[in-house]
């Protein structure tokens, strides 16, 4: 059931986000989007393109989708769409719908899932984009600020040599093939907008892996 996150409110149903689609020229997604900020500024900027935020926490797009629902003059953006589901079960209406798709600074499940080529997980991300469809990533942890969720979660030492050794091939097994691969700088990051890109970016330097591929699909 696709589970609409519309102002303060969550509709099942009742949005056809394919006959939404096809009324712009593209479609991008932001898995794991958090407070949607991102997908709303993305929107504003960019009105001839839908952009869909996805995540598991519905309150936490509230503010955003409250913004978005708004008129246009008084901030609105009715190309922001806001979806309540976890990456590794998206709602059947994603299915080849995205033209791109953004992981910025994920945590928890969907996190480790990115890092460890998680099949649930990627299976769910080749499975909401079109043929050809971009891909980028963007995640950091590290043992001084995030000890304990390596821990709990087992989380690989990471590197550009783990990306490409056992992460491009894990991706590949799922169709998704990861070209560039690089460490950005704070200011860099701060450019995407999400409340944690921010958070991080204006703070101390951190190791961030950002990674591109292209889904080619099983």
């Amino acid at each position: 059931m696709l589970r609409i996150v519309r102002g303060k409110k969550i509709e099942n149903g009742g949005l056809d986000l394919r006959e939404l689609a096809s009324g712009y020229s593209s479609v991008i997604v932001d898995l794991g989007t958090g407070d949607g900020r991102f997908v709303y500024k993305m929107a504003r900027e960019q009105p001839r393109n839908l952009f869909i935020g996805i995540d598991a926490a519905a309150e936490n797009m509230m503010e955003y989708s409250s913004r978005a629902v708004k008129k246009p003059p008084k901030g609105g953006a009715s190309n922001a769409v806001y979806i309540s589901a976890g990456a590794e079960d998206l709602p059947a209406e994603m299915s080849g719908l995205a033209d791109k798709i953004y992981v910025i600074l994920p945590w928890g499940s969907l996190l480790e899932g990115i890092v460890k080529g998680s099949g649930e997980i990627l299976g769910g991300i080749a499975g909401a984009a079109r043929p050809g469809a971009a891909l980028e990533l963007f995640f950091t942890y590290s043992h001084l600020h995030e000890e304990g969720e390596i821990g709990r979660r087992e989380l690989p030492a990471l590197s550009l040599e783990y990306i490409e050794n056992t992460m491009t091939l894990l991706y590949r097994e799922k169709g998704i093939l990861l070209g560039e691969k690089e460490i950005i700088t704070n200011e860099e990051l701060r450019r995407y907008e999400t409340h944690w890109a921010r958070k991080l970016g204006f703070g101390k330097n951190r190791t961030v892996f950002h990674v591109k591929g292209i889904i080619e699909g099983l």
